[in-house]
């Protein structure tokens, strides 16, 4: 199933423009919850976008979805501060202009303009951004502040034997060459390195999560897929394992 799964993805028309590069230019700091959110409802206008290409360019409903999907998200960009904000209006706004896309779209396929399947599917998929906004909301993965017992502790002067030793270590950075191995490999590899990278980027928030933790922020992985990576990521030392079975929680290695 999870081959099938990364056929189906390779074969989307999103992929070539999503899939392709990664951004080094990030707004949210370590909203981790805020930046998946953002990441989600660019696939969703896209996907309006391409659900539209067809439609003459002078229809008035082609240039009204388009042009009010790109303020979803407008309005999930400024959700980076205000996401965990109680009765926050940034929140209001986005699920409000979600509603509103949906029914949009509901206008298209009533109309003929488009086909009742591909409009179920992208109205199921504003529905489920606006329900990610919900339960993100609450995610501790939504504060742009990550604290850890290290943090909090007495840090050492400057110039202590501790501090020279964690300098040198410096050399272990040789493993390097690692990395240009890992750029002549094959598209299913390619698509482990993202997968890899995606399980990383939601852990950099300092906390330890569970698996189920860890897919709320990747919906676009099953949990099986998702402990698949964990697993090489463990092996690969950049990921630790703390508990058993389903208490088994997962936090990334500190340099």
């Amino acid at each position: 199933m999870d081959a099938q799964m990364d056929r189906n993805r390779e074969s989307s028309p999103l992929a070539p423009f999503f899939e392709a590069t990664t951004l080094k230019t990030n707004p949210f700091g370590n909203n981790a919850s805020a930046e998946r959110l953002y990441r989600r409802s660019e696939r969703v206008v896209a996907a309006l976008h391409l659900l539209t290409n067809h439609i003459a360019p002078e229809e008035p409903a082609r240039l009204l979805v388009r042009g009010h999907s790109l303020r979803i998200m407008q309005r999930a960009l400024a959700l980076r501060d205000g996401l965990r904000a109680e009765g926050s209006r940034d929140l209001d706004a986005f699920r409000a202009a979600i509603r509103y896309s949906i029914s949009l779209v509901r206008m298209l396929a009533v109309s003929g303009l488009v086909s009742s399947q591909n409009a179920q599917i992208i109205i199921e998929a504003l529905d489920e951004l606006g329900n990610f906004a919900n339960v993100s909301k609450r995610s501790p993965l939504s504060e742009g502040v990550a604290f850890s017992k290290e943090d909090l502790l007495d840090v050492a002067s400057h110039g202590s034997v501790k501090d020279i030793k964690d300098i040198r270590r410096i050399k272990d950075n040789d493993t390097v060459k690692d990395i240009h191995a890992a750029t002549d490999t094959s598209p299913i590899q390619k698509d482990t390195s993202v997968r890899k990278q995606g399980i990383l980027d939601v852990l950099r928030s300092g906390r330890e999560l569970g698996i189920r933790d860890i897919a709320a922020s990747l919906p676009e992985y099953s949990e099986k897929m998702i402990q698949r990576e964990l697993l090489s990521l463990i092996l690969d030392g950049k990921v630790k394992k703390l508990g058993f079975k389903r208490w088994s929680k997962y936090s990334i290695v500190s340099a």
